[in-house]
């Protein structure tokens, strides 16, 4: 072998123990990059953990405000460890547009909603559970904003996931019946509110079986949902299928039974037709009451108040004297009871409310771009001994003399359970009532010229 062929070796060998080196080298930098990626992410999620544990204590506590910066800080983190795009954003932007709707940020709810519904459809399917929840979201921004037909569109449409995903029957659809009834609401479609209402009750009864007590909640539910709407009879008859389910049981709930009574007697008290209907309820009650061994002087309260009210707001101001002096006695059979009996009395309340409108003429104008402005009047009157208002005097009007005589009107015709003093009647003087109201202002590019047009004078004619 030659001293070239040598030379020749060497180098190569050399050459060859150079780049493993170097290779080794580059491998080595390779994997204490990764390493120290790696190590940076574990850091980045345990910061981002200690920042969830801090925006879900805030949240908790109502603090809305301040759970923000956290909420975005963990939106940061997310996407800076996972990407913008990333499955794992979904909680962390829920978080965030849920924390920005509860302080009123709804623009901001709404945009962050809609990029979170985009996350879901491109990395799961237009029908994945996921989407639920930024739906829901998003509706309710819609809603705040009237944006009435929209919403509907998309409370349907998570609505329909939640079938497909977790059965006809089950009870995480009710909150979105319920935003589905305020949107029919907006849009004055009230036979698809009441259907969203209703079809709770439905559920309830397959989710938990027909006779459960559990179904009674629903069906209070409803019965207040029809009293909110005005629809007494439908309301009525929500009592009494709750009174039988009630009645019927082995074990009763003697509260439950009796706020169902009450209700039942209060449906035909808001009508004003009948005094007897009214009372009967509460008569059957107050006999359950003292049938007890141990009397339940609490409840026995509310029924006596109820049934004095009863009469007062039919004009029946002996018969309400005498129930009233019945709740006063309950302090002789048990001095606790003195403070809830005093308070109940220490200042008029009303047991027959005449309302004053919250807009004057009631309907002005089918015009949408009917313009409104703002008035108010203000009133002083007394309460009597028989609950009846006196010495009503017009403080204060503007405009003068548009609602005056409409809220006069309704403050005689509005019945009061009188203050009592250690059981004795009194007459409340010096009562004020402040009232604001919308009417119609009419639009100066319509109105016509005081004086028509004519031709001027010509003093050569």
């Amino acid at each position: 072998m030659t001293m070239q062929t040598l030379l020749k070796k060497h180098f190569y060998n050399l050459i060859k123990q150079i780049v493993c080196s170097t290779m080794l080298f580059v491998l080595s930098m390779y994997s204490f990059n990764i390493y120290s990626q790696e190590i940076n992410k574990d850091v980045q999620l345990l910061e981002r953990d200690e920042w969830q544990k801090e925006f879900l204590n805030l949240f908790d506590q109502k603090r809305y405000e301040d759970s923000i910066k956290f909420a975005i800080r963990i939106v940061e983190i997310t996407e800076q460890t996972y990407g913008k795009e990333n499955f794992k954003l979904i909680t962390p932007l829920n978080n965030l547009a849920s924390a920005y709707y509860m302080v009123d940020d709804f623009d901001q709810s709404q945009a962050i909603f809609e990029r979170c519904i985009k996350l879901i459809e491109l990395n799961q399917n237009i029908i994945s559970p996921e989407l639920i929840v930024p739906l829901y979201g998003f509706g309710l921004t819609l809603n705040r904003f009237e944006e009435y037909a929209k919403a509907t569109n998309i409370f349907e449409r998570a609505l329909r996931i939640n079938h497909v995903n977790n059965g006809f029957y089950n009870l995480e659809q009710l909150k979105i019946h319920d935003s589905l009834t305020e949107s029919y609401i907006g849009l004055r479609n009230f036979e698809k509110a009441n259907h969203h209402q209703n079809f709770q009750v439905y559920v309830n009864k397959n989710h938990f079986g027909i006779s459960n007590p559990m179904v009674d909640e629903s069906l209070t539910k409803l019965a207040k949902w029809y009293k909110r709407s005005g629809q007494i009879y439908s309301e009525r008859e929500i009592h009494k299928e709750l009174l039988e389910r009630q009645s019927n049981r082995n074990e009763q709930n003697l509260g439950q039974l009796i706020e169902t009574y009450k209700n039942l007697s209060f449906s035909h008290r808001r009508e004003g037709m009948d005094i007897y209907q009214s009372l009967s309820p509460l008569k059957k009650a107050l006999k359950i009451i003292n049938s007890n061994t141990e009397t339940d002087l609490y409840l026995k309260l509310e029924v006596l108040l109820d049934l004095g009210d009863t009469y007062s707001s039919f004009g029946r101001a002996e018969s309400a004297k005498k129930i009233y002096l019945d709740c006063w006695r309950l302090i002789e059979e048990d001095q606790n009871i003195e403070s809830i009996v005093k308070n109940q009395f220490s200042k008029p309340i009303k047991v027959r409310n005449v309302m004053i409108p919250k807009q004057y003429p009631i309907k002005a104008s089918d015009d949408d771009n009917q313009m409104y402005e703002t008035g108010y009047i203000a009133i002083e009157y007394s309460v009597n001994t028989e609950g009846n208002t006196e010495n009503i005097e017009i403080i204060e009007s503007q405009p003068k003399q548009l609602i005056d005589k409409i809220a006069i009107s309704a403050i005689r015709n509005t019945i009061y359970r009188p203050v009592y003093i250690e059981g004795i009647p009194q007459e409340k003087p010096n009562m004020l009532i402040r009232h604001e109201f919308s009417y119609p202002i009419k639009n100066e590019e319509n109105l016509e010229p005081k004086e028509k047009d004519k031709p001027l004078n010509n003093p050569i004619a």
